[in-house]
């Protein structure tokens, strides 16, 4: 590790909570929500589709504008947007409203959880990147874990407008501290001058035909996939279907999301004797196992969650390993633009999450069989992306590795 800055490894776990802590505190007050707003449920599924589009678009804007002003600004002035956009989610009377507030949260809040990704990258070796990148995978935690247990106590007690007070506050503790604490990362940022649309641009198509850029992009994003599937149905698949309070489903949640920081431990243990790729693999066949159990299971309507749970659980660590692997593995063919590439990365992510939830949306209902079956078509196209790396030529692009940017 290069840092002697003993605040900067929580202040990064803190830039990348923000913005996934705003989609899951409030998942457990999604049905009262629907019944103060007049809601259907496909309505509120928007107000996710909303929020990972916003999420896509600051990550791609934020990335490149990073390499240009510095890390610490961007920063600041997205995590003041999204205490704004917080702020105005206290006071909505539609679901259009909340739609328009959630965009413009993940607008502000996506700089955040990249930008502290890109600070790892600007700071450490690559042996230590993983391992803080595992570190930060496992902070994320906190948030569906302890974020569905919150949300649920704040909205019994409180309602659920006090959520998003509560976000307010909590982006305006983290502005000031990151404000007092964190420096610049960026040691050399690029000339303002070639700003320009047309070379941004070139470089994002560049990119996309790099091939160890395109393969952990695309793995990440049907991990994702994967991943938000479960998030986004959450709500209706245990709190809807089986009758349950906020509090119970809330407990439910952060049991079944456990998964997901064993297997952040596990690459943490692993990473010194394991290759990144053989991890990517290994965990790609665990999340094949598990979620084609869970379609299994889901048709031939064994809906006891004693026994869905447990492949949530197994998919959820795989996810756990996949995460932090390609976050690493992305840039270690690159020396600069590393905002850039990252933005790129994390927004074709975020865009696969809204495209999941699109389509769960669709359905009238939460339901066991769409769910697992979305989840299933992720964990394929990750071993099919995997399998390919490893076995055979992937000749739809260039093989040998480009020097780009």
């Amino acid at each position: 590790m290069q840092t002697k800055n003993p605040f900067l490894l929580p202040l990064l776990m803190v830039l990348v909570v923000i913005p996934m802590l705003a989609t899951d505190i409030y998942l457990p007050a999604i049905s009262f929500m629907g019944e103060d707003l007049i809601a259907s449920h496909s309505s509120l599924m928007s107000t996710l589709t909303s929020y990972m589009v916003g999420y896509s678009s600051s990550l791609l804007l934020s990335g490149a504008l990073s390499d240009f002003y510095g890390r610490r600004v961007i920063v600041l002035c997205g995590i003041f947007i999204f205490a704004l956009a917080s702020f105005a989610s206290c006071f909505v009377t539609s679901v259009d409203q909340l739609i328009c507030c959630r965009f413009f949260q993940a607008l502000g809040g996506g700089c955040s959880t990249l930008l502290a990704r890109v600070i790892v990258r600007d700071l450490y070796d690559f042996k230590s990147q993983v391992r803080v990148l595992s570190y930060l995978a496992a902070g994320l935690i906190a948030s569906p874990i302890l974020g569905p247990i919150i949300g649920a106590h704040l909205t019994i007690h409180y309602g659920w407008r006090s959520i998003f007070y509560v976000l307010t506050l909590f982006a305006f503790i983290s502005l000031g501290l990151i404000h007092i604490f964190m420096k610049e990362s960026l040691t050399t940022a690029l000339n303002k001058d070639s700003i320009s649309f047309s070379i941004i641009f070139k470089k994002y198509l560049e990119l996309l035909t790099h091939r160890e850029f395109l393969f952990h992009t695309l793995v990440i994003s049907f991990a994702w996939t994967v991943y938000f599937s479960f998030i986004s149905s959450s709500p209706g698949l245990i709190q809807q279907i089986y009758k349950l309070s906020p509090l119970e489903y809330s407990y439910l949640f952060s049991l079944s999301i456990g998964g997901y920081i064993f297997g952040t431990i596990f690459i943490r243990r692993n990473i010194e004797r394991m290759d990144l790729k053989d991890l990517i693999y290994f965990s790609g066949l665990i999340i094949l196992i598990s979620t084609s159990f869970l379609v299994i299971f889901s048709l031939l309507g064994m809906d006891s969650l004693f026994i869905l749970l447990p492949c949530i659980f197994l998919s959820l660590f795989g996810v756990g390993v996949i995460f932090p692997a390609t976050q690493a593995g992305v840039t270690r063919s690159f020396n600069t633009d590393i905002g850039l590439i990252s933005g790129l990365f994390y927004s074709i992510e975020m865009m696969f999450g809204a495209f999941a939830s699109f389509i769960l949306s669709n359905f009238s209902t939460a339901s066991w069989v769409s769910t697992s079956l979305l989840m299933l078509c992720g964990a394929l196209a990750i071993i099919t992306l995997s399998s390919l790396d490893r076995f055979s030529s992937f000749n739809f692009i260039s093989r040998g590795t480009k020097k780009l940017l």
